[in-house]
C-alpha cells in the first residue's frame, strides 16, 4: 500500500532536519537559562528560569495570583529568587532603597510588565531611563503639594456633590456600593484637572458601574496583553458589534478611549478654550505648551497620557477608599475614636479644614497609613533594570541588566517588620518616637525613587479629605459585606477584591450633631 503524503514527509531528509534543529534549539535555550546564563546560579525553579509561561500560568490562567506564589517561592528558596529568564525577585526590605533610588542612578523599568496596557508612550510605561525623565519632568509640576493644595477646591467640590448622593441613599434606605462611588468620586476629580470637563459620574443614578466593570476587565486584560503585546491594538480596532460580542464590558473601554483621544485633539485645536473655568490651568493645555520636544506632543502620545492619569488617578485610590471604610467600621473602638477627634477637629462639616491640617490629625492619618499597608496601590512586583551597576543583595551580586522586582505587599506583610501584618492596627503608627517613626522607612505605598508614584499629593489630599467629610457627616452600617470584599485576591497591575463579590455595601444615615 502507498505511504500516506504525511508519512512520505516524515522520512524525507528535510523534515528530519527541521526537527533536528528545533530539538537543537530547544536544548541550546534551555542548557543556557539553565548553566551559560550568568543568573544560572541563583535559586529559584528550574521552569521559571527557562520561559515566562512559568508566570503566564499564574498571571492568566489563575487570574492573577502570581503574588501568592511569590510568597510561597521565597518561603522554599529563601529572600532572592530567580522567577524568570532574565530576572530575580527579592524579599528584603533593607535592598529597597537600593532599588528604588534617586534619578542619579539609572533604573530602566521592564518592558514585559508594562507593554500590556498598550499604551508605550505614557510616562507610567516608558521602560527608557532618560525618556521616563524627559515626561516626567513636564508632569512632575501640576503634581507637586504646591498645585495639588490649588486644586483642593475641585476635591471638595466633588465630595460636596458625593455628600449629596450620600443624603439621597439615607433618605432611601437603599444600600450603597461605596466601590462604585469611590471610583466615581476620585475620576470625576482627575477628569476635571486633566481636562476642564469631569465626567460626572457622580451624577449618573448608579455611579455608572459600567465603568468600573470595564476598568476591572482592562486590568485584567493587561495580563494577558504582556504575553500578546498586540492585543490592545486589536481590541481598539476591532468594530463595536465584535467587541459587545467578546467582551461587553470593554465596549465602554475602548468608546471612552476613541472619546478622550478626540477631546485631547479638541484642546490641541483650542475647541475647548471656551468650556474652562475662569483662570483654570489643565494638565493636557499644559502639556501641548510645554517645552518638551515636539514630537513628545503628538495628539497620540497626549491621548496615551490622559488615559494613563485617568486610570492611575481614580482605581488604586478608590480601591484604598472602599477597604479604609471597611476597616473603620469593623473596628468600632476605632470608629467611636476616629469620629471623636473628627468632632474636635471639623466643627462644621460642610468647611471642612484644608487637608493638611487633616493630615496632622493623630488617628486619621495612622488610619490612612494604615489601609495603605495593608491595600498598596500598586500590587504587582515593581521590575527595574539597573543597566551601568552591579548591585550586591546580602551575599549575591546581581549582574547588570538583570531585571530585578520587589514587591510592596510582600513588604507591608513583613512579620519582622510589622507584627500581626494581617491585622488592622492603626495604633502601629501613633507611637513616632519608636515603632512608628521605624516603620515609616518601610511604608512604600506609592514606591520611592525617580519612579515613585506621581499622584501621591493628590491620592493624599482625596484620602485624608474624604475619610474625614464623610465620618463627620455621616454614619455607616455594614450591608451584606465582609472581609472579603475588600481582601486582596487578584493582581491585575492593581490590587482586585474576589471578583464575584457585591461591592462594599453600606447603609447610609445622617450624624445627629
Amino acid at each position: 500500500m502507498a505511504m500516506s503524503q504525511a508519512a512520505l514527509l516524515q522520512h524525507t531528509p528535510l523534515f528530519t532536519l527541521l526537527v533536528t534543529l528545533t530539538v537543537a534549539v530547544i536544548v541550546y535555550k534551555v542548557f543556557s537559562s539553565l548553566v551559560l546564563h550568568p543568573l544560572a546560579k541563583f535559586p529559584g525553579p528550574k521552569y521559571a528560569a527557562i520561559t515566562h509561561y512559568y508566570q503566564f500560568y499564574y498571571d492568566v490562567l489563575k487570574r492573577g495570583r502570581f503574588p501568592w506564589e511569590l510568597r510561597r517561592l521565597h518561603q522554599v528558596y529563601g529572600p532572592i529568587v530567580r522567577i524568570g529568564p532574565n530576572e530575580v525577585h527579592v524579599s528584603d526590605p533593607n535592598f529597597y532603597d537600593e532599588l528604588y533610588t534617586t534619578a542619579s542612578r539609572k533604573r530602566h523599568r521592564d518592558p514585559f510588565a508594562v507593554q500590556g496596557f498598550g499604551l508605550p508612550d505614557a510616562v507610567l510605561n516608558s521602560p527608557d531611563h532618560d525618556v521616563h525623565r524627559l515626561r516626567r519632568a513636564a508632569l512632575n509640576p501640576y503634581f507637586s503639594k504646591q498645585a495639588i493644595s490649588r486644586i483642593e477646591p475641585v476635591v471638595k467640590a466633588k465630595l460636596e456633590i458625593l455628600c449629596g448622593r450620600l443624603l439621597e441613599f439615607s433618605k432611601s434606605k437603599v444600600p450603597v456600593d461605596l466601590e462604585k462611588a469611590f471610583m466615581a468620586l476620585t475620576t470625576d476629580i482627575i477628569t476635571e484637572y486633566s481636562f476642564a470637563r469631569s465626567y460626572d459620574y457622580l451624577k449618573h443614578h448608579d455611579f455608572l458601574p459600567d465603568w468600573l466593570k470595564a476598568t476591572i476587565g482592562a486590568t485584567e486584560a493587561s495580563m494577558l496583553g504582556r504575553y500578546l503585546p498586540f492585543l490592545p491594538a486589536v481590541m481598539k480596532g476591532m468594530p463595536p458589534w465584535l467587541v459587545q460580542i467578546l467582551s461587553p464590558p470593554m465596549v465602554q473601554l475602548v468608546n471612552y478611549t476613541k472619546a478622550q483621544e478626540k477631546q485631547v485633539q479638541d484642546i490641541k485645536n483650542g475647541q475647548l478654550l471656551d468650556d474652562m473655568k475662569q483662570g483654570q490651568r489643565t494638565i493636557i493645555h499644559e502639556l501641548f505648551e510645554s517645552s518638551l520636544p515636539e514630537s513628545e506632543k503628538s495628539v497620540e502620545r497626549i491621548a496615551q497620557e490622559a488615559q494613563t492619569l485617568v486610570a492611575a488617578g481614580s482605581t488604586t485610590t478608590s480601591y484604598f477608599l472602599k477597604s479604609a471604610v471597611y476597616f473603620i467600621l469593623a473596628n468600632p473602638d476605632v470608629l467611636a475614636r476616629l469620629r471623636a477627634e473628627l468632632y474636635e477637629a471639623i466643627p462644621d462639616p460642610k468647611n471642612p479644614p484644608p487637608s493638611h491640617t487633616l493630615e496632622q490629625l493623630p488617628l486619621l492619618a495612622a488610619v490612612v497609613k494604615e489601609t495603605s499597608r495593608l491595600v498598596p496601590g500598586a500590587f504587582c512586583r515593581l521590575g527595574r533594570i539597573a543597566p551601568n551597576e552591579d548591585l550586591k543583595c546580602g551575599a549575591w551580586t546581581i549582574p547588570a541588566g538583570t531585571i530585578i522586582s520587589m514587591s510592596t505587599w510582600m513588604q507591608h506583610n513583613d512579620p519582622s517588620i510589622f507584627p500581626e501584618p494581617e491585622a488592622f492596627r492603626p495604633e502601629r503608627w501613633m507611637n513616632r518616637s519608636a515603632e512608628g517613626g521605624r516603620l515609616e522607612r518601610y511604608l512604600v505605598s506609592f514606591s520611592k525613587g525617580s519612579r515613585g508614584c506621581l499622584g501621591i499629593n493628590l491620592a493624599q489630599v482625596e484620602m485624608h479629605l474624604t475619610l474625614a467629610v464623610l465620618f463627620r457627616t455621616f454614619d455607616f452600617e455594614l450591608f451584606e459585606t465582609d472581609g472579603s470584599d475588600v481582601e486582596l485576591a487578584h493582581e491585575f497591575f492593581v490590587p482586585i477584591s474576589r471578583l464575584d463579590s457585591k461591592g462594599t455595601r453600606v447603609l447610609v444615615s445622617t450624624v445627629d450633631d
